[in-house]
């Protein structure tokens, strides 16, 4: 199975309150996502924020543009005049939002998703459309939405999880049902929010029902609690054996980046924050010496991160022992009391633990080797 993305960060981090995104750091953020081999890009909402100087530095970088329109003629044509390679066309598709966000019956929503794909169709760019909060809609309704989406000529149709409010079991019962509407007409996107904190297993759950493709933004950046975030989907999928079209060794290297240049935090989250790497306690860093997967989930080195094993006051005997036996030297009761001494010592001279290899200099000092 290959797991594919577009990335969003652009668009969905435009929508985070605070969060302003200069033309310069749009270009660095589209400079990452085209380094980790994301080749589609959602870049902005026309009608608001033109951004045009962006969609041209993607096509420098040979990305794959797209532009959100919501189903009104007037956000097509803004969208249209900044020439992307898509024009994403959206839609309420639950009752509630039906109701109370757009105001019109399925059947009037239904004949302006026909209208504006289109719209964009007949302008010359390619058409998709997202069913925003799919996962609270009827099944027959977004079934009715994709057959729509295909007879007017759009090639894809995007379930939209709008409100985080879906779980694993409900994704997978909405994409299937979607695509075994299509088929092979109409590829199919899963577009997960992280409300509930499931976006990534939602993700997994959308490909697994026979999504096309996942919609995700690096770290989760996005409005409320965010999206999929990319780096943990492609790491899940790439962990159970799925063909994950990225570079994957540059994938944490390019999302620190990312979220460097828009001043996101990312130390405390999964996959990309440092802590998730650095081993301290004894018991994990002894076993960890002979065979690091002890305590790791995937090998950081295959995503371009780098663990990192720290040793000091918290530093027993096996983890003593293991770094004699990896110098090639005998661990006897003595050499280990003497090593496990002197680095606790040189711990507390500096005030942090000390890495593997200057804890080896420190143990094979102290021994006399």
């Amino acid at each position: 199975m290959t797991v594919e993305f577009k990335d969003l960060t652009l668009r969905e981090g435009s929508q985070v309150p605070g969060l302003e995104i200069t033309d310069d750091v749009g270009e660095r953020v589209l400079d990452e996502v085209a380094r980790m081999g994301v080749d589609r890009v959602e870049v902005s909402f026309p009608r608001a924020a033109p951004r045009e100087e962006l969609y041209r530095h993607a096509d420098s970088l040979g990305l794959q543009t797209a532009a959100l329109a919501r189903a009104v003629p007037a956000d097509v044509d803004a969208a249209l005049d900044v020439d992307p390679d898509e024009i994403e066309v959206i839609v309420n598709s639950s009752d509630v939002q039906l109701e109370h966000a757009l105001g019109k019956s399925r059947e009037e929503s239904l004949r302006l998703l026909r209208e504006n794909v289109e719209r964009a169709v007949d302008g010359g760019v390619a058409a998709g459309a997202t069913l925003m909060d799919a996962i609270r809609a009827d099944n027959d309704h977004l079934r009715d939405g994709a057959r729509v989406v295909r007879d007017a000529g759009g090639r894809h149709v995007t379930l939209a999880d709008t409100t985080g409010a879906g779980d694993p079991d409900a994704v997978r019962e909405t994409v299937a049902a979607v695509v075994d509407e299509v088929g092979d007409d109409l590829a199919v996107t899963i577009h997960p929010h992280d409300d509930m904190g499931v976006a990534t297993a939602n993700a997994i759950a959308g490909v697994d029902a026979g999504a096309d493709s996942i919609d995700a933004t690096v770290g989760g950046v996005g409005e409320r609690a965010g999206n999929a975030p990319l780096e943990e989907v492609a790491v899940l999928a790439g962990e159970r054996g799925d063909d994950v079209a990225l570079d994957l060794p540059e994938l944490v290297p390019a999302c620190r980046a990312v979220l460097d240049a828009l001043g996101v935090d990312y130390e405390g989250k999964p996959v990309l924050g440092r802590e998730g790497y650095r081993h301290e306690s004894g018991l994990h860093t002894a076993a960890m010496l002979r065979e690091p997967s002890t305590y790791e989930p995937f090998d950081p080195g295959k995503y371009g991160a780098e663990r990192e094993l720290l040793f000091g006051r918290g530093t027993g005997r096996g983890g003593v022992r293991a770094l004699l036996e990896a110098a090639g030297l005998e661990a006897t009761d003595e050499r280990v009391a003497a090593g496990r001494e002197a680095l606790r010592n040189a711990a507390e001279r500096r005030g942090e633990p000390l890495d593997r290899e200057e804890a080896g200099r420190v143990v094979a000092d102290a021994v006399g080797s």
